[in-house]
């Protein structure tokens, strides 16, 4: 069983420019099945606030769609799974730029997706977005995004190249008891070293007590990025999802969204 909770939220430059946000998270939770999601639109394109909603609802549909536990143990399988989550996002966006009259690069975003089920723990990421595991304690980045030659230049789901730029990870469900997905709005904050994209601890400590608290609040986390002081004035979204097993058995699953 897994708890989880998340925001997205206005960068501080978006504020001052009159923008609306252009990040979008959620997750989605049922039996047998957790998924999240997070979406960094680029600011550059005119339509990729709306590229990156559609992005993280599509991945979570998909998500769901599938019967518990069907990824198997098998790496191979899971990694599949993944990999048809991101093509079918590719193309659905795609086509929603094709009957607006707009060519895909203008809905234009970079996409997390984490799939928990008894048998994997599954993430795909294209572009900057930083997903973090933890256990007992101890934090890292399986697979951080790749160093670029220019700053702010990132791999993007819209992107010719989106599927070879797809980064997969599979893991056991016993190496893992938190899952933290974030676009890269909060990498001040939540990386001590940007290099190698090492976790700073203390926040993931921090927000994964607060996970596993009574009762977890996804306004309290909206409040606390709207508060934080990052040096990016990016969008910023964090999705928290821990285990819980010692919570009541047998609750009904919930879906969230920013």
């Amino acid at each position: 069983m897994w708890e989880v909770i998340g925001a997205s939220v206005t960068g501080t430059s978006h504020l001052a420019a009159r923008r609306q946000c252009e990040d979008a998270s959620g997750w989605r939770t049922e039996p047998g099945l957790t998924a999240l999601a997070v979406a960094d639109g680029a600011g550059s394109r005119p339509l990729s606030g709306r590229g990156a909603v559609q992005a993280v609802e599509r991945a979570l549909q998909l998500a769901g769609a599938r019967a518990a536990g069907s990824a198997g143990t098998d790496p191979a399988e899971a990694a599949a799974w993944l990999r048809d989550i991101f093509s079918d996002v590719r193309e659905q966006i795609a086509a929603m730029a094709a009957s607006a009259g707009n060519g895909p690069a203008d809905y234009a975003t970079t996409l997390a997706v984490a799939i928990l089920t008894a048998d994997t723990v599954c993430i795909g990421q294209v572009g900057d977005t930083i997903a973090v595991v933890g256990q007992a304690g101890t934090y890292r980045t399986p697979a951080p995004a790749p160093h670029s030659e220019y700053v702010n230049e990132t791999a993007f789901i819209t992107g010719e190249d989106a599927l070879r730029q797809l980064r997969i990870t599979v893991l056991a469900p016993a190496e893992v008891d938190s899952v933290i997905l974030s676009t890269d709005g909060l990498r001040f904050k939540i990386l001590d070293d940007l290099a190698s994209a090492t976790p700073y601890v203390p926040f993931f400590d921090d927000v994964t007590a607060y996970a596993r608290s009574p009762q977890p609040s996804a306004l309290a986390i909206q409040r606390f990025l709207e508060s934080l002081a990052d040096q990016s004035g990016d969008d910023k979204s964090l999705v928290v999802a821990v285990r819980a097993e010692w919570r009541r058995a047998g609750g009904s699953g919930a879906d969230g969204s920013s």
